[in-house]
């Protein structure tokens, strides 16, 4: 009697007819798998990069204020915090913002975090970044 693989055999086809379907069914799956991943990523993506654009404009606005400040009032800022200022605005220059591949960005995000709390702390201010909608989260009435 032959075996399950013989074209003449009935028996032998509808066999492999579950090996062919759940063959068929692992390649559907990694297909669809990758599509779903790409868009999944890409939209991960969007929102990181806007989080991360929207910090650094807000350490770039405030550094604008603070210079606004310190041209309507030159003695606010000491020697010090000036050094610190120009440091931040270097820091911010020297972003990364439009490479997002780059390794360093993250990197470069920490210090720019830590630069800017100690020049906020001289200027006696606020000195973490909290996005609008985190702060809309946690309020609660």
């Amino acid at each position: 009697m032959p075996e399950g693989g013989d074209d003449d055999d009935l028996f032998g086809q509808v066999l492999c007819v579950e090996d062919a379907s759940i063959q068929q069914g692992r390649e559907d799956g990694v297909r669809d798998g990758m599509v779903a991943g790409i868009a999944e990523g890409r939209e991960l993506g969007v929102q990181k990069g806007y989080e991360i654009g929207q910090e650094v404009g807000f350490y770039a606005g405030c550094i604008r204020t603070w210079r606004a400040l310190q041209a309507k009032e030159p003695d606010l800022v000491t020697d010090r915090m000036e050094r610190g200022l120009a440091a931040l605005e270097e820091m911010i220059r020297d972003f990364p913002l439009y490479d997002p591949q780059n390794e360093s960005l993250h990197d470069n995000l920490e210090r720019l975090r830590g630069r800017f709390k100690v020049v906020a702390s001289g200027f006696g201010c606020l000195q973490d970044y909290y996005p609008k909608e985190a702060a809309q989260a946690s309020w609660s009435f």
